[in-house]
């Protein structure tokens, strides 16, 4: 649906590489390595794991991974202490943003997930809540391809020695009770520093919040990966994921909840998935 209610077809049909035959039959997992006493540091919620991964559920405010700093509090110090061991990050989602992270726990898992990403089999999708009506958000909705270049510890677009960037705006829809913005539904192909932050706001719709690109202050950014289809280590069967409900999410109007629905559905059938893990 649009701002308007109207309904339109802005949800494309995935494009699938590799095996897409799968399923999703819930095996018995081992526990974790050990159990450890976390010190006292918060927990993550887990939604998935096996000898090889883990997918949590990383909440707003907290770094991915912390290198320089090792004992500081970070996704990868949390599921150290909830006693995962051999963590290996492939992806990351910036402090600010919260939602779905895959970890790898072995070497050989982390090479099979970077080509994986490499190769841009992962179907990610994420909600943004961006500093503009509903009526200039829904001008968006398409395919975008920026420039990215990486300046110190941010991005910017450039017309040329940057990365190739990509990402769709499937859906716009207002944030209710709050007039002046919107939600996103993007699909991310690509996954540059702050790709979608920097290529919103260059487009005119930075993120409520984001004031180092420009959003207005005083306000939560929200920056949510609601939905991760990827190809497990070894078996290379499909699983798609999604997040669950949590303290990070705000509210969503009917649509966008709609439109997530769909977007699993379409996913999981197009994968030959038998259920979705959350």
């Amino acid at each position: 649906m649009d701002c308007d209610g109207k309904v339109r077809r802005v949800l494309k049909e995935p494009q699938l590489s590799g095996r897409s035959r799968a399923t999703s039959e819930t095996a018995r997992l081992p526990p974790p390595d050990r159990k450890r006493n976390t010190g006292g540091i918060g927990t993550v919620h887990i939604l998935d794991f096996t000898p090889h991964e883990v997918v949590a559920l990383k909440p707003a405010g907290l770094a991915s991974e912390l290198p320089r700093d090792p004992a500081a509090d970070s996704l990868v110090q949390r599921l150290a202490a909830q006693g995962f061991s051999g963590l290996r990050l492939v992806h990351r989602l910036d402090a600010q943003s919260c939602g779905l992270m895959l970890v790898a726990r072995s070497a050989e898992a982390a090479a099979h997930y970077a080509q994986e990403i490499a190769a841009r089999r992962w179907h990610k999708w994420y909600v943004a809540q961006v500093a503009l009506p509903c009526s200039q958000a829904e001008q968006l909705v398409g395919a975008h391809k920026s420039y990215l270049k990486v300046d110190g510890s941010s991005a910017r677009v450039v017309r040329a020695g940057g990365k190739p960037s990509f990402l769709d705006v499937a859906l716009a829809t207002p944030v209710p009770d709050v007039p002046d913005e919107s939600h996103l539904l993007v699909q991310l192909h690509t996954g540059r520093l702050h790709q979608i932050r920097v290529m919103l706001a260059h487009r005119g719709a930075p993120l409520s919040g984001d004031v180092r690109y420009g959003g207005p202050s005083g306000r939560t950014m929200y920056l949510e990966h609601v939905i991760l289809a990827a190809r497990t280590f070894g078996s290379l069967d499909w699983r798609v994921r999604l997040a669950p409900a949590h303290p990070d999410r705000v509210q969503w109007a009917p649509a966008l909840s709609d439109a997530v629905d769909a977007r699993v559905r379409a996913l999981s059938a197009a994968l030959a998935v038998d259920g979705v893990r959350s």
